[in-house]
């Protein structure tokens, strides 16, 4: 019996692990204000952290009335600074958004809905024609300062190089 046990035991320390596989997970899709952020970016799990790696830390939402400098009505931003390099998501709306609506996704700020895909904040990967995605709220409560999606995206930079965004959600305080 103890052979057995520790036969089992060497096989699973031999165990040769995935370099792509992670401990990390997805948020669930909330609709709390649970101030989360997730999504899977070429199937490797995106979450935002900090510095220090406290996750959910760099995440920031934004939502209101537009000036004449700044035409968003919302916006939505994520930052992973413990990976390397680090990454991040901004979600933007240059109009009103309601609960229950489906929008397709656009690069440009001159469009109505967009989002990006940053690498070490320079490198973005943009939705480009014929690239597509979607982002639908699942809910806005202006009162309680809550709004909460979901996502998908193809995304392309400067260079060509694709990223394929899936599964994003997020439901955050503004």
């Amino acid at each position: 019996m103890l052979a057995l046990l520790a036969c089992a035991l060497l096989t699973a320390a031999c165990t040769k692990k995935d370099p792509n596989q992670t401990s990390a997970s997805l948020p669930s899709a909330t609709q709390t204000g649970a101030n989360t952020f997730g999504a899977m970016v070429n199937g490797v799990v995106f979450t935002p952290n900090d510095y220090f790696g406290n996750f959910g830390k760099d995440l920031n939402a934004y939502y209101g009335a537009p000036t004449s400098g700044d035409p968003r009505y919302m916006e939505v931003d994520a930052y992973d600074y413990v990976a390397s390099p680090n990454k991040g998501m901004r979600i933007a709306s240059n109009m009103p958004l309601q609960a229950g609506q489906t929008y397709s996704l656009q690069a440009s700020a001159n469009n109505l809905v967009s989002i990006k895909y940053l690498l070490n904040e320079l490198n973005e990967y943009d939705v480009i024609t014929p690239l597509t995605g979607q982002l639908t709220i699942t809910k806005f409560d202006q009162q309680n300062r809550i709004i909460s999606g979901t996502f998908y995206f193809d995304a392309v930079n400067s260079t060509g190089d694709k990223v394929s965004v899936t599964d994003g959600r997020f439901d955050v305080k503004f």
